[in-house]
């Protein structure tokens, strides 16, 4: 029954093929190879919950914190012959849904490749721009882990890597995982009295990153830059404005210690109707978290540094410990900057993996909740210019 139900998933391109489960994952996930070699496919993902504590008036997990239900995710991912595809769809708290990633790729060679579908934006730190669970903030403002509908040819060697990308259109909001500039109109869980006249929109963005790889000795090290252009469209006026962002990262690596970091400016530069303020654009995704506005202009920088130590506790195989370190500089002169910084540890004992958070953050919307809720722009509510803490323990089964 178990070869009947994988040929069937793999459809008429495995016909006749004994499958065989992919060695070293556990249940319940999928692993088929073909005989040859020229086919497979893997179906895994994660089950994942919170056990928060927030330190703010008005926080869910105030009194008392608690557990609760994160995340179920399903991977999936596949080739025949040169053909390949990857799909990441999350379930999430408060039934929403999203997919971090979508597409379908042709391997023209070893070195050369391309993606269709919803292939994630290349910019910056990949694949996450920080070591701990709770992301920092260039995260919040579009720039980790972000995808979008469009096209992306990759060009990797052994040290050089290339990735030149067209998306035409942003994922739909409402399955958007990372957020993006959004029409107030079509995002989820927005403020109607700062967001309603909020209705910009990213289109024809086209980015570029190239990175190029030195390793000596025990030393791997990473250094690149990205630039990132689109279309700022407004569907009141119906006239484009732009966007533009530039980056540098860099990544070092010595046995068991590791530090990466990136700057980042961008400029978003909107063509709004008369009356609605053009120093802040909306931010937003599939509801999960309220939408927010950021600064128009303005530079972000992060410094993460983590080390692994191995050891034998039963099923732990190994502690990553980290201090990820982010910092938001506003153009305007008269609004403050936002900070935040998390320490913790990863636990690594597969199937199971959790990481232990404890997050501060000053003028950072997610931190304060509505105490704080122009903490990105010119940091006015009740919470700007203080330091909310947060802890949360992230535990997940991957499979």
């Amino acid at each position: 029954m178990r070869k009947i139900i994988i040929s069937l998933l793999v459809g008429g391109l495995t016909a006749g093929v004994a499958p065989a489960m992919a060695a070293g994952k556990p249940f319940p996930h999928i692993g088929w190879r073909s005989a040859d070699g020229n086919a497979g496919l893997d179906i895994g993902g994660a089950l994942r919950a919170n056990y928060r504590y927030e330190d703010w008036q008005g926080s869910h997990y105030r009194n008392p914190p608690h557990l609760r239900f994160d995340t179920f995710r399903i991977d999936s991912s596949g080739y025949y012959n040169n053909y390949f595809f990857d799909a990441g769809f999350w379930f999430q708290d408060n039934r929403k849904y999203a997919i971090d990633r979508a597409f379908v790729g042709y391997r023209f060679n070893q070195n050369n490749s391309v993606q269709l579908g919803i292939p994630g934006k290349p910019f910056g730190l990949e694949p996450y721009p920080q070591f701990g669970w709770s992301y920092g903030i260039p995260f919040y403002l579009g720039f980790g882990v972000n995808a979008a509908s469009g096209i992306k040819y990759q060009y990797h060697d052994n040290h050089w890597s290339l990735d030149v990308a067209y998306f035409p259109w942003m994922e739909p909001e409402n399955l958007r995982y990372a957020p993006e500039v959004g029409d107030y109109s079509r995002l989820k869980n927005t403020i109607y009295p700062t967001q309603h006249q909020q209705r910009n929109e990213k289109r024809d963005q086209v980015n570029v990153r190239l990175a190029r790889e030195f390793q000596s000795g025990d030393w791997r090290n990473e250094l690149g830059g990205s630039l990132a252009l689109a279309r700022l469209h407004n569907r009141d006026t119906g006239d484009d404005g732009s966007f533009w962002a530039a980056g540098l990262h860099g990544r070092l690596q010595n046995g068991p210690w590791q530090l990466s970091s990136q700057l980042i400016r961008y400029q978003y530069s909107p063509k709004n109707p008369t009356g609605v303020d053009d120093d802040t654009v909306l931010m937003g995704g599939n509801g999960l978290t309220p939408a927010y506005l950021i600064p128009a202009k303005a530079t972000t920088a992060s410094l993460n540094l983590a080390r692994d130590v191995d050891v034998k506790w039963g099923p732990v195989s190994k502690l990553r410990f980290y201090n990820d370190y982010s910092v938001l500089w506003k153009d305007k002169g008269d609004w403050s900057d936002s900070q935040m910084n998390t320490v913790g540890v990863q636990v690594f004992a597969m199937p199971v993996m959790f990481w232990v958070d404890f997050s501060w953050a000053k003028n950072v919307n997610p931190w304060g909740g509505a105490l704080n809720a122009t903490g990105w722009t010119n940091t006015e509510s009740q919470g700007s210019g203080k330091w909310y803490f947060r802890t949360n323990v992230n535990i997940g089964y991957y499979f």
